[in-house]
């Protein structure tokens, strides 16, 4: 083993001490045959780089900057996994002892419901309606999007990639339902994420959808795409302010992202403690995994991600216990953002 693995291997460990994350358990040492990689010290260093990147981002104050995005979409996470099923539900319980249910539906049967990255575009889109004060989406420049998540705007994989996730936004539907304690319907709506996107396009020989126009065509010839009026007017009423800061150390890992921006959320807008069960979390964001040990292994990562980050994130507290999630709110006045401070909660000094 060289001296700088040796070296990036203490520093891990003294990191790993600091911020209590459990070492990995080793396999007896074996020496490794030439032309063979070694998985075990390249996952050793892609732990540590992943530590270095938040330990930087941890010196670093934040830069007051939000996007902006619906309640329902916090509360209700979009797939993880590419999924064929024409519709996802998810089923939130709010604080208040009401329901929100929230259904995910694909509209073409070639084209999937939007996962993993692609709630970047949904965020992206929700973000512009919001700063706008306007459904009408004045979306110029494919590199508008790329750059507000920091990818190569030169690069025509990226491009693609734009396209592709405008296009399965596009062609996904939503279906959001208002419950009462006993669930009981009190509001139901169905409506489109974007409506009045012109996108042209065909079915490939292996059945795949495919877009005819460029990323850049699309966009001129999209002037009248705009957010459903309806989710945008439900949007304005409550819309969620997200550092960015928080999406972006969190871009390659989705359900990461889900489970620290719901948790981020939660202290921020509750007045109480709060303890969600295993049960309901599931309900919100995925039942593909019914390990509840593996449930809480990542609400623990969310927890440490979100300690990594700056002022004021360190002052969240919550805990994964072995039955739910624990957090408390915020104190009032903790502000991520010029003139947008928690209005409600306990009140402890800031220091």
């Amino acid at each position: 083993m060289d001296d700088e693995l040796k070296h990036a291997q203490e520093r891990l460990e003294a990191k790993r001490k600091l911020f209590g994350i459990e070492a990995p358990k080793k396999p007896p040492s074996q020496e490794v045959l030439p032309g063979y990689r070694d998985y075990e010290q390249e996952r050793q260093q892609a732990a540590l780089n992943r530590v270095n990147s938040l330990m930087e981002k941890w010196k670093t104050p934040l830069t007051g900057e939000a996007l902006w995005t619906a309640q329902c979409l916090i509360v209700c996470g979009l797939p993880i996994n590419p999924t064929n099923e024409p519709r996802v539900t998810r089923t939130a319980r709010l604080s208040n002892g009401s329901y929100l249910r929230v259904t995910f539906i694909r509209t073409h049967d070639h084209i999937p419901l939007p996962y993993r990255q692609d709630r970047s575009m949904v965020h992206f889109l929700t973000h512009k309606a919001v700063l706008n004060q306007s459904p009408w989406l004045k979306w110029e420049y494919v590199n508008e999007y790329l750059a507000l998540f920091n990818l190569c705007e030169d690069s025509g994989k990226n491009y693609r990639m734009a396209q592709e996730r405008f296009v399965r936004v596009v062609y996904m539907d939503l279906m959001i339902e208002h419950l009462d304690p006993a669930k009981k319907m009190v509001e139901h709506v169905k409506i489109p994420l974007v409506e009045g996107s012109r996108i042209s396009g065909d079915v490939d020989g292996e059945g795949n959808w495919k877009p005819m126009d460029t990323a850049a065509q699309m966009l001129a010839a999209s002037d009248t795409a705009r957010i459903g009026q309806l989710f945008y007017e439900q949007m304005l009423k409550d819309p969620v302010p997200i550092p960015i800061e928080l999406l972006l150390k969190t871009y390659d890992y989705p359900r990461l992202q889900d489970y620290a921006v719901f948790i981020y959320w939660r202290a921020f807008a509750a007045d109480a403690e709060s303890f969600i069960p295993w049960d309901y979390l599931r309900d919100q964001f995925d039942r593909k995994d019914s390990n509840p040990w593996r449930w809480r292994q990542e609400f623990d990562r969310a927890l440490l991600t979100l300690r990594f980050l700056p002022e004021p994130f360190t002052r969240i507290v919550a805990e994964a216990r072995p039955k739910g999630l624990y957090i408390e709110p915020l104190p009032r006045g903790t502000q991520f953002f010029d003139g947008f401070p928690k209005l409600n909660g306990p009140l402890v000094k800031l220091s």
